[in-house]
């Protein structure tokens, strides 16, 4: 493929040479992102591959005497891809905007000509694009007779492979003057027999196909503008909500607090046990959800020393430097149990010595009828 042809503004790309270029290209892109990840470099690549798109949309779409509005096309998804491979981390966008570009491309690609021309790799146009001994030897005709039989067959094989789509345009006349090639050119030609049968189908059935793909960019559009919502965001103004609604409707609930040896609190509310500490800095937030089993995984469970667990339902770091764990009130007996009678317990990556937990638990009345 001559480079020059590349930047032609006046020939003509067959549908085959345009959706060759136009893949390369988006395939390219793909990989300066791979190879680079610098946005600066992935605008000079996009810069530099842009023109190389858009021409050859324009030579394809006078080949087919459509409108040069249509490049908008492939051309518009090709600028959506670049902005989302430097902008946005977000796989499902980046699918559907590669869908839309194939789709576009390959429905571009299968307009027909509207006229018979005389293509050179595809391409027909002002360029001359030089032609190796193959190609020289393609354009040879040869008459079939019993004494050059051998040598218009070896023609015939370096027509193919010298011009795949030449030897479509003239599979009837180079099989009447080469027998022998026949077989393997019809062989070698099914791709694009395929090609030309999917063509026929789009074009007598264009509303269908055009309604199965509206609706699956659609759907895919859809799922990548919700995966672009920040879950956490939402759940966090959720819990905020929440959290202001209960601090204005709850009533005021007393606490009952009983400090351990080693520095940790129990606390009661109502039957609500939660396990207090200080010593976190940070800005108040949850370390751990069991709602949304997201955060800060060692603040998920209570761990006894003989193995006994408990799943803490929230843990939170307030303004006060005091993380507080809550439980289920299902598990505040077994809880305040297991803290009079085993060695040790960690939760959030502390370990809390229980030695004279017993005797502190005793003291309060409220622990003390779980004992």
């Amino acid at each position: 493929m001559q480079f020059s042809a590349l930047f032609c503004l006046n020939g003509r790309d067959n549908g085959q040479r345009f959706a060759i270029i136009s893949g390369l290209i988006f395939f390219t892109l793909l990989l300066a992102m791979v190879v680079f990840g610098s946005a600066s470099v992935q605008y000079l690549v996009g810069l530099l591959l842009s023109p190389i798109l858009t021409l050859t949309c324009l030579r394809r779409l006078r080949d087919s005497g459509k409108s040069p509005k249509l490049s908008a096309l492939v051309v518009a998804p090709f600028i959506l891809v670049m902005l989302t491979l430097i902008h946005i981390d977000s796989v499902m966008l980046l699918l559907t905007f590669m869908l839309f570009a194939a789709l576009a491309i390959g429905y571009v690609a299968i307009f027909p000509a509207t006229a018979v021309t005389q293509y050179q790799q595809g391409y027909s146009g002002p360029i001359k694009i030089s032609a190796n001994t193959r190609g020289n030897t393609a354009r040879v005709r040869v008459e079939p007779t019993l004494s050059n039989h051998k040598s218009a067959t070896e023609a015939g094989s370096t027509n193919f492979v010298g011009s795949a789509i030449d030897a479509v345009e003239h599979q009837t006349e180079f099989s009447a003057e080469n027998e022998p090639q026949v077989s393997a050119s019809q062989q070698s030609n099914k791709g694009i027999t395929g090609l030309i049968q999917l063509q026929n189908w789009l074009m007598g059935n264009q509303k269908v196909a055009f309604s199965a793909v509206a609706s699956l960019t659609l759907v895919m559009l859809l799922l990548s503008i919700w995966s672009l919502i920040p879950s956490d965001a939402v759940n966090a103004t959720e819990q905020d909500t929440a959290a202001v609604g209960n601090i204005v409707n709850a009533p005021i609930i007393e606490r009952e607090i009983t400090t351990l040896p080693d520095g940790f609190s129990l606390v009661l509310e109502d039957d609500v046990l939660i396990v207090r500490w200080l010593g976190e800095t940070g800005l108040p937030t949850t370390l751990w959800s069991l709602a949304t089993a997201k955060g800060d995984r060692s603040c998920s469970a209570l761990k006894f020393n003989n193995g006994t667990e408990y799943r803490t339902l929230v843990v939170d770091l307030l303004a006060d430097t005091g993380t507080e764990a809550r439980f289920s009130p299902l598990d505040t007996k077994a809880i305040i149990v297991d803290m009079a009678r085993r060695g040790d317990v960690s939760l959030c990556g502390y370990n809390f010595s229980l030695k004279g937990s017993q005797a502190a638990i005793g003291k309060v009345a409220a622990f003390s009828t779980y004992l």
